[in-house]
Protein backbone atom coordinates (compact mmCIF):
# COMPACT_ATOMS: atom_id res chain seq x y z
CA UNK A 1 0.00 0.00 0.00
CA UNK A 2 1.61 3.33 -0.88
CA UNK A 3 2.05 6.09 1.87
CA UNK A 4 4.04 9.26 2.01
CA UNK A 5 5.06 11.77 4.79
CA UNK A 6 3.12 14.32 5.94
CA UNK A 7 4.85 17.08 7.49
CA UNK A 8 2.75 18.46 10.55
CA UNK A 9 5.08 21.47 11.74
CA UNK A 10 3.09 24.67 11.39
CA UNK A 11 -0.22 22.08 12.69
CA UNK A 12 1.34 21.41 15.88
CA UNK A 13 2.29 25.09 17.17
CA UNK A 14 -1.08 25.86 15.92
CA UNK A 15 -2.86 23.23 18.21
CA UNK A 16 -0.46 24.12 20.48
CA UNK A 17 -1.37 28.07 20.49
CA UNK A 18 2.28 29.23 19.30
CA UNK A 19 3.40 31.46 16.52
CA UNK A 20 3.99 29.08 13.55
CA UNK A 21 8.17 29.80 12.49
CA UNK A 22 9.04 32.09 9.58
CA UNK A 23 10.43 28.56 8.09
CA UNK A 24 7.57 26.97 8.54
CA UNK A 25 5.52 29.31 6.41
CA UNK A 26 5.19 28.10 2.06
CA UNK A 27 5.95 31.09 -0.35
CA UNK A 28 3.38 32.24 -2.15
CA UNK A 29 0.60 30.53 -0.34
CA UNK A 30 -2.06 32.98 -0.95
CA UNK A 31 -4.42 31.70 1.63
CA UNK A 32 -7.78 34.45 2.70
CA UNK A 33 -8.00 34.39 6.57
CA UNK A 34 -10.17 36.22 9.45
CA UNK A 35 -9.08 37.36 12.74
CA UNK A 36 -9.39 34.14 14.08
CA UNK A 37 -7.50 32.51 11.35
CA UNK A 38 -8.76 30.43 8.37
CA UNK A 39 -12.52 29.95 8.62
CA UNK A 40 -15.25 28.45 6.60
CA UNK A 41 -18.07 30.29 4.98
CA UNK A 42 -21.64 28.53 5.35
CA UNK A 43 -24.18 30.32 3.65
CA UNK A 44 -28.08 29.02 3.68
CA UNK A 45 -29.78 29.03 0.27
CA UNK A 46 -27.89 29.81 -3.60
CA UNK A 47 -25.55 32.03 -4.40
CA UNK A 48 -25.96 32.81 -8.59
CA UNK A 49 -22.48 32.90 -9.82
CA UNK A 50 -21.61 33.33 -13.55
CA UNK A 51 -20.98 29.36 -14.85
CA UNK A 52 -17.83 30.76 -17.03
CA UNK A 53 -14.72 33.94 -16.82
CA UNK A 54 -16.10 35.97 -19.77
CA UNK A 55 -14.14 36.25 -22.52
CA UNK A 56 -12.70 38.86 -24.26
CA UNK A 57 -14.18 38.89 -27.24
CA UNK A 58 -17.66 39.57 -24.76
CA UNK A 59 -18.85 43.25 -24.70
CA UNK A 60 -19.37 43.78 -20.25
CA UNK A 61 -19.22 46.59 -18.18
CA UNK A 62 -15.73 47.47 -16.48
CA UNK A 63 -17.53 47.35 -13.06
CA UNK A 64 -19.28 43.62 -13.94
CA UNK A 65 -15.35 42.49 -14.93
CA UNK A 66 -13.48 43.99 -11.60
CA UNK A 67 -15.57 41.02 -10.35
CA UNK A 68 -13.34 38.28 -11.90
CA UNK A 69 -9.49 37.60 -10.55
CA UNK A 70 -6.97 35.25 -12.56
CA UNK A 71 -4.26 34.28 -10.41
CA UNK A 72 -1.24 32.66 -11.68
CA UNK A 73 -3.02 32.20 -15.24
CA UNK A 74 -4.04 29.24 -14.49
CA UNK A 75 -6.96 29.64 -11.50
CA UNK A 76 -10.07 31.62 -12.45
CA UNK A 77 -11.96 33.32 -9.74
CA UNK A 78 -15.29 35.16 -9.10
CA UNK A 79 -15.36 37.82 -6.36
CA UNK A 80 -19.08 37.43 -4.80
CA UNK A 81 -19.01 39.74 -1.94
CA UNK A 82 -17.09 41.59 0.75
CA UNK A 83 -16.90 40.59 4.31
CA UNK A 84 -16.69 42.73 6.74
CA UNK A 85 -16.11 42.10 10.57
CA UNK A 86 -17.77 44.40 13.57
CA UNK A 87 -15.23 46.72 15.21
CA UNK A 88 -16.88 46.17 18.44
CA UNK A 89 -17.01 42.72 18.55
CA UNK A 90 -15.08 40.77 16.12
CA UNK A 91 -17.50 37.53 16.26
CA UNK A 92 -20.63 39.66 14.18
CA UNK A 93 -19.93 39.40 10.67
CA UNK A 94 -21.91 41.62 7.45
CA UNK A 95 -21.14 39.77 3.70
CA UNK A 96 -22.21 42.60 1.41
CA UNK A 97 -23.26 40.82 -2.18
CA UNK A 98 -23.77 43.04 -4.68
CA UNK A 99 -24.68 47.01 -4.34
CA UNK A 100 -28.23 45.30 -3.21
CA UNK A 101 -27.76 42.70 -1.01
CA UNK A 102 -26.25 41.90 2.81
CA UNK A 103 -25.92 38.98 5.13
CA UNK A 104 -25.67 39.02 8.67
CA UNK A 105 -23.42 36.29 10.90
CA UNK A 106 -21.30 35.39 13.27
CA UNK A 107 -18.34 33.43 13.39
CA UNK A 108 -18.54 30.08 15.79
CA UNK A 109 -16.47 27.05 17.19
CA UNK A 110 -15.98 24.36 14.62
CA UNK A 111 -17.34 20.66 16.82
CA UNK A 112 -14.19 19.11 14.97
CA UNK A 113 -10.77 21.28 13.47
CA UNK A 114 -9.92 20.45 10.25
CA UNK A 115 -6.79 20.01 8.93
CA UNK A 116 -5.76 21.96 5.48
CA UNK A 117 -3.69 19.94 2.97
CA UNK A 118 -1.41 20.83 0.75
CA UNK A 119 -0.26 18.36 -1.75
CA UNK A 120 2.07 19.09 -4.22
CA UNK A 121 2.42 16.98 -8.06
CA UNK A 122 4.56 17.47 -10.88
CA UNK A 123 2.15 18.31 -13.55
CA UNK A 124 3.38 15.37 -16.19
CA UNK A 125 0.10 15.67 -18.39
CA UNK A 126 -0.87 12.29 -18.17
CA UNK A 127 1.19 11.24 -20.25
CA UNK A 128 3.59 7.56 -20.02
CA UNK A 129 7.26 7.69 -19.13
CA UNK A 130 9.59 5.72 -20.82
CA UNK A 131 9.63 3.00 -18.47
CA UNK A 132 5.60 3.56 -18.24
CA UNK A 133 5.35 4.33 -14.55
CA UNK A 134 3.49 7.57 -13.84
CA UNK A 135 4.37 6.83 -10.18
CA UNK A 136 8.11 7.79 -10.72
CA UNK A 137 7.22 11.48 -11.09
CA UNK A 138 4.78 12.22 -8.40
CA UNK A 139 6.13 14.78 -6.13
CA UNK A 140 4.23 12.89 -2.85
CA UNK A 141 5.27 15.42 -0.23
CA UNK A 142 2.24 16.41 2.34
CA UNK A 143 1.88 19.39 4.38
CA UNK A 144 -0.27 20.75 6.53
CA UNK A 145 -1.05 24.41 6.49
CA UNK A 146 -3.06 25.58 8.69
CA UNK A 147 -6.12 23.91 10.84
CA UNK A 148 -9.34 25.80 10.76
CA UNK A 149 -11.42 26.16 13.98
CA UNK A 150 -13.95 28.64 12.88
CA UNK A 151 -16.78 28.74 10.56
CA UNK A 152 -18.66 32.16 9.82
CA UNK A 153 -22.20 31.23 9.66
CA UNK A 154 -25.20 33.66 8.13
CA UNK A 155 -28.48 32.01 9.20
CA UNK A 156 -30.78 34.65 7.74
CA UNK A 157 -32.59 35.40 4.64
CA UNK A 158 -30.26 38.51 2.98
CA UNK A 159 -31.52 42.12 4.24
CA UNK A 160 -31.42 44.63 1.40
CA UNK A 161 -29.40 47.48 1.36
CA UNK A 162 -31.10 50.98 1.73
Amino acid sequence: MPTTKIDYNVAHNILNEKAPNEGDLIENDDIISTPYGLSILEIQGELNLPKSFPQPNENHKSEYLENFVRVNDVYEAVKFGRLEFDPKNQSNVTLYIGKSQRLLGSMVDLETPLAVLRIKTNNTDNKDTEDGDLEANRDDSIKIVDIVKKKIIFKQRPLPIM
